[in-house]
């Protein structure tokens, strides 16, 4: 028997579309806000948004008469009839976001008018609405949101930890930000301010505000008109490419959107210019006639549709490879390039990594670069005996597990020589291996790491002086969350007064890598998955500090170092790759090289 469903199971039901997580809650009141003229938005959050979501603004405030419809489904006052919708210019439009949250929280809605002697307030607690009452309260709105499906357990169990659904929230603050700078933005955090985004500034410096300081001086300012299309804002450049998509932010109208030939086009553009698996950083404004765009394609209202999509991508990807190589053409011709935000010029002499210190003479400080040639005595201790020994790969094209493949460096003669301040050739009486320096101790530092790890015997040294790292508000907070976990891992942290953090103690296989870049790498990797803790991301955190610490290619080894360095990897089980899969060694047979200089046939 067919039945009509009752009101609060309906509301509830389109709240599962509308309302997904706290960040769902966040972005559809903070929206509404800015609809609504705001100038300052104020965002209050307690457990994530999931105990208490708070959100309060300046802007025009409801009517009295139209308090008893803010909780009613397919209530607005953004829409008039159905040919609105081809002409949408609010954030906002269907009237279901208050309805939806109502039905499954415990809401309260203050409002005043400017021009109003007093405000008024009304609740609802799981879709059962009050009266609205008088109330003494400022002009604008405030809204709070507790309990979050306190009448739909089973939605609570999907949620992430605290940190993780914060992380979400600031997140989005963030991108909405970047939209409106003419906005004040703040976000607190159970008593503590994350973000303070004041409105005046430009759109590299809301950036750099809301995602770090590490974006500045990488980041090209684009602009340009086409047809009724303009675009705006601002692309990184390829040295600041991440390894999610989370900083690919386009806006349509000032609304935060995805549109999949607008991201293709903006990628392709990038594409000549990055690695493979890492993603570009740009912000880009579009304006267009609301009548060339489709927004009402998903009630959440993060997808869009264009008329003329083909154009809009296409002056995207133009857009952005121009800038892209205007950069790359002014860099050729001053003869600079920049790493990090410093600029080095080939007259610039350059850094060495130090070897890290730890229990063998491999991870002690380097002594004074001199030349290295051909050597004999230092490099004796490679094979153990200093006898010359056969290198044999398998066979070509015989399939060979890691464990079956033998460790070359076993089998190494004692010779050695370091060429372009890069590569290692190492003798063999069966022929020559070429050893990529970086890529051999990075390898070497991994298993360092997880041996270590794996004792649960992390040795620490502690600094002298400690050292201050800047982070972002919510990079300070994430890491004291995750506090105890480093600590287990050897790197002792506290905080430093408000946006810094004191490093204390390092592992002491890593004591020679820089604490600054260190902690910084582990808060971009927090803002850019906003997970879970260190732990969870061992061997991933094992790879870039392995990186980090180890020699680089530019980095002149002594004879005893690079000895140290083939005595060590001779004892690796996998030896044959680096932690990311790029070979550590190539071999050259004798027979291989006496057919390359054609000395015999």
């Amino acid at each position: 028997m067919i039945k009509k469903l009752p009101v609060a199971v309906v509301n509830q039901i389109a709240a599962g579309e509308v309302v997904e997580r706290p960040v769902s809650v966040a972005k559809e009141l903070i929206e509404n806000s800015l609809d609504a003229g705001a100038t300052k938005v104020r965002v209050e959050i307690r457990g994530g948004g999931a105990e208490e979501l708070t959100v309060i603004d300046d802007g025009d405030g409801f009517l009295p008469e139209d308090l008893p419809l803010a909780f009613a489904s397919h209530a607005t006052s953004k829409l008039a009839d159905v040919h609105d919708l081809e002409h949408i210019g609010s954030l906002g439009f269907r009237g279901e976001a208050l309805a939806s949250i109502g039905a499954i929280a415990r809401a309260r809605v203050q409002s005043k008018r400017a021009d109003a002697s007093e405000g008024w307030e009304v609740r609802c607690d799981g879709g059962v609405e009050t009266e609205p009452q008088p109330c003494g309260c400022p002009a604008g709105t405030r809204i709070e949101i507790r309990d979050l499906f306190f009448n739909v357990p089973a939605r609570r169990r999907f949620l992430k930890a605290a940190h993780a659904e914060r992380a979400r929230i600031q997140q989005l603050l963030a991108e909405l930000a970047l939209a409106r700078l003419d906005v004040d933005f703040t976000l607190i955090s159970d008593g503590k301010e994350l973000l303070r985004l004041p409105r005046g500034v430009s759109l590299a410096e809301r950036l750099q505000q809301c995602f770090g300081r590490e974006l500045g001086g990488g980041l090209l300012p684009v602009t340009r008109e086409f047809e009724g299309l303009k675009i705006e804002g601002v692309v990184g450049e390829p040295d600041l490419a991440r390894r999610d998509g989370k900083l690919e932010l386009t806006y349509v109208n000032g609304r935060m959107a995805r549109e999949k030939s607008a991201l293709y086009a903006v990628r392709q553009a990038y594409r000549e210019f990055l690695m493979g698996g890492r993603f570009p950083v740009y912000v880009l404004q579009m304006v267009l006639p609301p009548s060339q765009v489709d927004v009402n394609i998903h009630p959440r209202k993060a997808e869009v549709r264009f008329v003329e999509s083909r154009k809009v991508a296409g002056c995207l990807h133009e857009t952005v490879r121009s800038a892209l190589q205007s950069r790359t053409a002014s860099m050729g011709e001053g003869g600079v390039s920049r790493a990090g935000g410093v600029e080095i010029r080939p007259d610039m002499p350059r850094a060495r990594s130090g070897f890290p210190a730890g229990s063998s003479s491999l991870f002690e400080s380097h002594s004074a670069a001199r030349p290295i040639g051909l050597t004999g005595s230092a490099a004796a201790g490679v094979s153990g005996e200093g006898e010359p020994v056969i290198v044999r790969e398998p066979a070509q094209g015989a399939v060979a597990s890691e464990a079956q493949r033998p460790n070359p460096f076993q089998r190494a003669s004692g010779r050695f020589l370091q060429v372009m301040d890069l590569y290692l050739l190492l003798e063999g009486e069966d022929g020559l291996l070429v050893v990529d320096q970086h890529a051999l101790h990075e390898r070497v530092m991994y298993e360092q790491l997880k041996k270590q790890h794996a004792a649960r015997d992390v040795q620490i040294q502690r600094l002298l002086v400690p050292t201050v790292v800047e982070v972002t508000p919510s990079e300070q907070s994430w890491l004291e969350s995750i506090q105890e976990q480093l600590a287990s891992e050897g790197l002792l942290l506290e905080s430093f007064g408000p946006n810094s953090v004191a490093v204390q103690g390092m592992p002491t296989v890593l004591s020679r890598t820089d604490p600054k870049q260190l902690v910084k790498a582990l808060a971009v990797e927090q803002r850019e998955d906003g997970k879970n803790p260190l732990s969870e991301h061992i061997a991933e955190r094992f790879h870039s500090m392995a990186c980090r610490a180890s020699v680089m290619s530019g980095d002149q080894l002594t004879d005893e170092e690079i000895a140290e360095l083939l005595k060590v990897a001779a004892t690796l089980e996998h030896p044959h790759n680096c932690p990311h899969g790029r070979p550590t060694v190539l071999t050259f047979s004798s027979a291989e090289l006496e057919r390359y200089f054609r000395r015999r046939c």
